[in-house]
């Protein structure tokens, strides 16, 4: 048995075991009734700052070495960074800079201790930076699986969070091919504090970097590859006025915090994350996917964009039972989706670096924070809307939609677009079907309404609805015809909605997820050991057969931080 089908035993058993089916194969005790949601608090526990304070908001690849390097020349007193890995030489010489230019600036790393991919940049960077006085401890050990956070705190009034380390693949040269990561710096002596208590916390327990048992790695590599993405997002965002701050840790309120926005959603739930594993063992992540299902379940629309990796088959295969489109990141512009980000009601926004793995939710050390301000989560839902546009939508039988504005008020016509770049240019005909409210499905037919797409191919087609009443619902499908075979999307809900009032939430999904659902992860998972081909495909009559365009290549399957 290869490593695959161990793990995809090891699943199943899983799968079995949560769900209660596996009361078979143990003891009477080991019931589905036993299974329990909840979430661990350690040392730093829930709380939120009500603040009238000044946000920046800035995106990689776009303007994120603009506005990190903007940020640390403006310190006057201290720059204390908490990362996971540096492998950025151009960020290396600015500290060096700003260590001549400004000799009184007070400086301490705290690098990750098992930061796989980053073991001899790290040590190389500790090498480098004590060689200029500046102390750099490694995280404890014993504390974590993985320190895998990355924040920064500036003359102690100013946080950043990053979803990225201090690559070169996260703050680029201009040209240069990198993620998509988002960050935001918070300005706010009170919400600093927060910070600087758990970076004070774990630089007490650190371990001084060593040159003798630790080495001096290797120097950063300058090299790049060229890019010819627009950088759309390149100005940050700048917002000053009254903020809900939640700063969000693992081990501690991770779990907490994002179940607490997929919890809020009302209308509109967009998440962006590498990657979902751990699926089917029980722990946080089936937590996660029990939340996601239960806002589709409560009439909230939900977009994901991940990668074709770990366990992308099964929860892509689970989601479209429940008709939640995932997509996969473009590949084109961006080296990779390193993002791990949720926007509810395009009012909360979480930036942080926490994966969708029970180690990165319940074993790591990880930051984040979850601002609740519509103008800095708007400025994020333009990010996320531009990459659903140009994202790969294979697993939606290659048809993609989406609608603007997201929530249209009853004063709002609305725009849909059918997005057929995974199809072009090959195309023969496309439609959009639309149901308003409880009335009659139309079917209209819109080849001819067609524009460029933001990569200036005329693959984009659109289709108005006239503004409806506030309350009401309506569903779509896009259909795309290449020869004779017709590719049909999810369908996706649009809600008008004059205003939404803010949701009592809890941090825990229905209590009964396992009895709902663990009979579909079953069936997902068994789908795709199978090879079934994905249940979209399945209850729509046709299997394979798909060509993806040229440049359109699926993403070879690797581990990264």
């Amino acid at each position: 048995m290869n490593r695959n089908h161990h793990k995809a035993a090891a699943l199943v058993f899983a799968a079995l075991m949560v769900s209660g089916i596996g009361t078979l194969l143990m003891t009477a005790e080991a019931t589905a009734g036993s299974y329990e949601f909840d979430f661990s608090p350690l040392d730093f526990t829930w709380q939120t700052f009500d603040r009238n304070m000044n946000v920046t908001t800035f995106v990689s690849p776009d303007g994120s070495r603009e506005a990190l390097w903007h940020i640390l020349n403006s310190a006057q007193e201290s720059i204390y960074v908490e990362i996971f890995g540096i492998n950025n030489p151009y960020i290396l010489d600015l500290i060096h800079e700003l260590h001549t230019t400004k000799p009184a600036l007070d400086f301490k790393f705290l690098l990750g201790y098992n930061s796989i991919g980053y073991y001899i940049p790290n040590d190389h960077v500790a090498y480098n930076l004590t060689q200029l006085g500046i102390p750099v401890r490694w995280t404890n050990s014993d504390d974590f699986t993985y320190a895998h956070q990355k924040f920064v705190i500036v003359d102690n009034k100013t946080t950043v969070v990053h979803s990225g380390n201090w690559a070169k693949t996260s703050f680029p040269q201009d040209g240069d091919k990198a993620n998509r990561e988002w960050s935001i710096a918070m300005t706010d002596t009170e919400v600093t504090n927060y910070y600087r208590d758990v970076f004070d916390y774990d630089w007490s327990r650190g371990t001084d970097y060593d040159e003798v048992s630790d080495g001096i790695g290797s120097p950063l590599t300058r090299t790049g590859t060229s890019s010819t993405y627009p950088n759309p997002f390149a100005t940050p965002g700048q917002f000053s006025g009254q903020m809900a701050v939640t700063p969000i840790f693992s081990p501690d309120t991770s779990l907490q915090g994002i179940l607490y926005c997929i919890n809020s959603a009302q209308a509109t739930l967009d998440i962006q994350i590498p990657y979902f594993t751990s699926v089917g063992d029980g722990g946080a992540v089936d937590q996660v996917i029990a939340a996601i299902l239960a806002a589709k379940g409560r009439g909230v629309t939900v977009r994901v964009i991940s990668e074709e990796e770990y366990d992308f088959e099964i929860v892509a295969d689970l989601f479209h039972q429940h008709d939640i489109p995932i997509a996969w990141q473009d590949t084109r512009w961006f080296t990779a989706n390193h993002n791990k980000a949720i926007i509810v009601d395009g009012m909360i926004v979480l930036i942080s670096s926490i994966n969708y793995s029970d180690g990165s939710i319940s074993e790591n050390r990880e930051a984040g924070v979850i601002i609740e301000n519509q103008n800095v989560a708007q400025w994020y839902q333009d990010v996320f809307d531009f990459d659903w546009e140009i994202a790969d939508s294979e697993a939606m039988d290659e048809v993609n939609v989406y609608w603007a504005p997201n929530i249209p008020t009853s004063s709002s016509p609305i725009t849909v677009t059918v997005y057929a770049h995974d199809l072009y240019p090959d195309v023969d005909e496309v439609q959009l079907d639309v149901k308003i409210g409880d009335g009659a499905w139309s079917n209209n037919t819109i080849t001819s309404n067609v524009v460029e797409s933001l990569e200036g191919d005329l693959e984009n087609y659109f289709y108005e609805i006239s503004a409806q009443a506030d309350g009401t619902n309506i569903t779509v499908v896009g259909r795309i015809r290449v020869s004779a075979t017709w590719h049909i999307g999810v369908p996706m809900v649009i809600r008008v909605r004059n205003s939404i009032a803010p949701l009592t939430t809890t941090t825990t999904p229905p209590p009964d997820f396992m009895a709902t659902y663990g009979p579909l992860m079953i069936a997902a998972i068994i789908a795709v050991l199978c090879g079934g081909g994905g249940y979209a495909a399945r209850r729509r009559g046709y299997l394979g057969g798909r060509t993806r365009s040229s440049g359109r290549k699926r993403k070879s399957k690797k581990k990264r931080s």
